[in-house]
């Protein structure tokens, strides 16, 4: 049986753990107690701050692709401070719960999931604790470090999938993939090897805000604004279709099989893709509501600036 829902916070509690927090990333980055407070605080502040200023110091263009941008990738540790404070807000939370309850409320057992490009292991860490199989795939080295001391913070025993060569044909029920392919070259090709990552019945979550292009994310590409609530060029070829959609496609659920879908669920697939496709041509509207979501979503963080004063005392 799966784990009641009131286990479900826990990967939560750890996140707004102002101390682990930062000791993790001091751990990951070598920065020191009073760097990384002061950085997270000022990416709690303004959400994507620090990969966009380390942008501009390397003289990265944004949302293009370049050897520079696929090298920043490698060696930058912006993105732990944006992912960590992603993580914390309740939209990033909302998202993992709406998974969690759809998948609750289809099966009544355990499920071999796949988070693909997990980065720092919240996700994977949630869905362990939902009583999954879980298995998380990242290639990034300081993720892969940062991720198993999270999964062993919060108890969870989760499989680290490192290579694409791990990753088996058919083995998945589920696979899960938040805010990655907006950032990829070739978004398309990687759907193809998640449909194949999948069994017959699988399902496969995805979440891409591929109109959102704002200085907040600049690594977001602008050539896969095409895609935005465009599933038949994305996600048909590759064998998927759309069964099911939460606002905005946060996230779009897809199946191999075709899936009959009700009234209610074929309006939220339709509706979603409709706004959505409207960010392929002018996308001002959605970054405005965007925005001000995202700054409502993310708490204020206290405890962070009392241990920064605490630092800076020392």
């Amino acid at each position: 049986m799966l784990s009641p829902h009131s286990n479900l916070v826990v990967v939560n509690d750890l996140l707004n753990d102002a101390e682990r927090m930062v000791r993790l990333t001091c751990e990951a980055t070598g920065f020191s107690r009073d760097q990384v407070a002061r950085q997270f605080i000022k990416e709690n502040a303004s959400l994507g701050s620090t990969v966009w200023n380390e942008l501009n110091d390397r003289g990265i263009s944004p949302y293009t692709w370049s050897s520079a941008l696929e090298n920043f990738y490698v060696d930058t540790t912006a993105f732990l401070f944006e992912t960590v404070v992603w993580n914390r807000s309740s939209l990033k939370q909302e998202l993992r719960q709406w998974i969690t309850a759809f998948l609750r409320s289809k099966y009544d057992r355990p499920l071999d999931v796949l988070v693909f490009g997990d980065g720092l292991g919240f996700d994977s860490t949630h869905f362990a604790e939902a009583g999954h199989r879980t298995s998380y795939f990242e290639v990034s080295e300081r993720a892969i470090r940062f991720a198993t001391k999270v999964h062993e913070a919060c108890g969870q025993q989760v499989e680290l999938l490192t290579s694409i060569d791990q990753v088996r044909s058919k083995s998945f029920d589920v696979v899960v993939c938040l805010d990655v392919l907006e950032h990829l070259p070739d978004p398309a090709g990687l759907v193809q090897l998640l449909s194949s990552i999948l069994r017959p019945n699988g399902r496969l979550f995805s979440h891409a805000p591929f109109w959102y292009l704002a200085p907040s994310v600049g690594t977001h590409l602008a050539s896969n604004r095409k895609f935005s609530g465009d599933w038949k060029n994305l996600y048909r070829p590759a064998g998927l279709r759309p069964i099911e959609a939460n606002l905005f496609w946060n996230p779009i659920v897809l199946a191999k099989e075709d899936t009959t879908m009700n009234l209610a669920s074929r309006l939220r697939v339709a509706m979603g893709g409709w706004m959505l496709s409207l960010g392929r041509i002018w996308s001002i509207p959605h970054v405005f509501i965007a925005k001000r979501m995202l700054r409502r979503s993310i708490s204020s963080w206290p405890e962070m600036e009392r241990l920064l004063i605490e630092s800076c005392q020392r």
